[in-house]
């Protein structure tokens, strides 16, 4: 049987999709990937990011790579007790039900979180330095007739141009290889979610003086009207990363989707509620940041001809479920599958389709139970609000469809897509 034909591969977008796709990717001997990043550097906006079991496996079985790079970050919650604990979740308005445990999210592995930067930082360091490239801002990519296996050129803002046989777009909520896969009329682009986040990292004794010892050091989620508190232990247990969520905010008409914020707009958002909620305020930076939350419709598919849409740029999320770069992660793992069992350059074609075909109704299911999810949080959806027996009865059914996805069968209905996908054309 001939070697497989070589072929080269381009991520657009150095993020955590991007990096642990490509990471895959080296292991594959017929295939030269690199990747183009727009910033100077490599980089991840955001501090915390919980990995949940599925994206744990993934990433063991994405490259060796990805999982000492993960290891090598990852935190869980410090007490034995806690050990298969995502998350607890806790009433925290003042009244009858204030404190009370709501649900604990119970799995195998329980909470793994990392520092968003760190993590990245850890993948980068197993990436050969001569495979990335910066500054290149993505403008246009020139692709051939779908049924020609000629080079695809990529046109960068600072004049250059690159050539490849295969495109992934990892470029983010705001891709610009996602115009090379929608038509202008298909166009879609990010949606404001009505809702807004607060974060800090603070130095975990801080934390421990300020919230008692078993709150601080395990994962927790404080659950009140319209808003709620995410908090967990990151840096091998250092520190704490603290999200406040404000679900009722529906209006952003600022130019940026990050600004300036302070302690006195947390105090106004969370009036009413108890004493942790106060604590946590309290550990906060005096001078927070707002971020609006942003996630994308659903796009009608997610490839055309050799390229192909991952992670944000395909199917950006909100954190409610603590699956957004997870979703992403799983990306990575099916299109290595994939493009392993590509022959020949003709097959890119198939393999994309099918990673459309694999992917596209699971991605966009976690971004519509994502919001489903933070309502419930927030104590807003209708028949349920803060009557916390429906609560948990509603969340302890959020989690584990996701979880417990068989990550080797989606592999293998994949592979079965693109052995049924080959002869398309699109």
């Amino acid at each position: 049987m001939p070697a497989p034909e070589r072929f080269t591969v381009a991520v657009i977008g150095g993020g955590i999709g991007g990096l642990t796709l490509a990471l895959g990717l080296l292991e594959l001997p017929n295939i030269s990937v690199h990747i183009y990043e727009k910033a100077k550097a490599f980089g991840e906006v955001g501090l915390g990011v919980n990995i949940a079991p599925n994206s744990q496996q993934a990433l063991a079985k994405i490259s060796p790579k990805t999982e000492e790079a993960f290891a090598a970050e990852a935190t869980h919650n410090l007490w034995p007790s806690h050990a298969n604990s995502f998350t607890t979740n806790v009433c925290g308005m003042q009244g009858v039900d204030d404190g009370k445990v709501i649900t604990r999210q119970v799995n195998a592995t329980g909470a793994r979180s990392v520092h968003r930067a760190k993590f990245l930082g850890q993948l980068v360091k197993r990436f050969p330095s001569e495979r990335a490239h910066f500054n290149k801002c993505l403008m246009t990519i020139d692709q051939p007739d779908v049924r020609s296996t000629d080079k695809l050129t990529l046109h960068f803002k600072d004049g250059s141009t690159a050539s490849a046989d295969a495109v992934v777009g990892a470029d983010g909520i705001h891709s610009h290889v996602r115009n090379a896969v929608l038509s202008r009329e298909e166009h879609v682009g990010p949606h404001y979610t009505g809702c807004v986040c607060f974060r800090s990292i603070v130095p975990m004794p801080e934390a421990v003086r300020v919230l008692g010892k078993e709150y601080a050091e395990n994962c927790h989620l404080l659950c009140g009207e319209k808003a709620a508190i995410f908090s967990y232990p990151v840096e091998h247990g250092e520190s704490l990363n603290i999200i406040m969520m404000d679900f009722d905010h529906p209006h952003w008409d600022a130019p940026t989707w990050i600004v300036p914020s302070d302690k006195n707009e947390l105090k106004r958002i969370l009036k009413g509620w108890n004493k942790t909620a106060e604590g946590l305020v309290e550990l906060m930076d005096t001078n927070v940041d707002k971020w609006a939350m942003h996630d994308l419709p659903h796009l009608p598919y997610y490839h055309k001809g050799r390229v192909v849409l991952m992670g944000d740029a395909a199917h950006a999320t909100t954190p409610f479920q603590g699956q957004g770069a997870g979703q992403a992660i799983e990306d990575s793992l099916t299109l290595k599958t994939l493009l392993a069992a590509c022959e020949t350059k003709h097959d890119i074609r198939a393999a994309f389709r099918a990673f459309d075909l694999a992917r596209r109704a699971r991605t966009q299911s976690v971004v519509t139970t994502s919001r489903r999810s933070g309502a419930i949080t927030g104590m807003m959806l209708e028949g349920i609000g803060s009557d916390i027996g429906k609560m948990k009865e509603e969340l302890d059914m959020c989690y584990q469809w996701m979880w417990n996805r068989d990550l080797d069968d989606q592999n293998r209905e994949a592979l079965l897509l693109m052995k049924e996908a080959e002869g398309y054309h699109a």
